[in-house]
């Protein structure tokens, strides 16, 4: 149908299960690249150059290696690989990820986001939590 924002096409793609990566990755781009993206209810797993989220597991991998963080860790980095390229701001990252009344919100998502970094770096050199100065913090795909 016209103006539905359908494409209509079919791929039919055998990868063998040492491949698996690649087609999550094809999956997540046509999920950013559509507009779509991924819905904070989906439970999707989610894959980044190099990077795979398990919601559902609660488990990130990094070059294949397990990456073990805090469970407000997880959720600030489950919430910003939800929703790449998106901007939030340390108030609205508080707000997604933890239930109490905010107090000292810049400290505590700070504190979180250096954090991931740090266990990241111990895998990976990419980046994938950006700094956006005078705003927040963003996921970045391409870096």
């Amino acid at each position: 149908m016209k103006g539905d924002g359908k494409i209509g096409y079919i791929l039919l793609v055998e990868f063998k299960n040492s491949e698996k990566f690649i087609l999550d990755e094809i999956m997540t781009m046509l999920n950013v690249y559509s507009g779509e993206g991924i819905s904070e209810t989906n439970n999707r797993n989610i894959s980044f150059h190099g990077i795979a989220v398990y919601p559902d597991q609660r488990r990130i991998l990094a070059a294949d290696k397990e990456v073990f963080l805090s469970h407000y860790e997880f959720d600030v980095f489950l919430h910003l690989a939800q929703h790449p390229r998106q901007v939030f701001t340390k108030e609205q990252i508080y707000e997604a990820v933890w239930d109490d009344i905010p107090v000292n919100v810049d400290a505590k998502v700070e504190c979180m986001i250096y954090g991931i970094r740090k266990k990241l770096r111990k895998y990976t050199d990419r980046e994938y939590i950006q700094t956006v100065w005078g705003v927040g913090y963003k996921f970045d795909t391409g870096t």
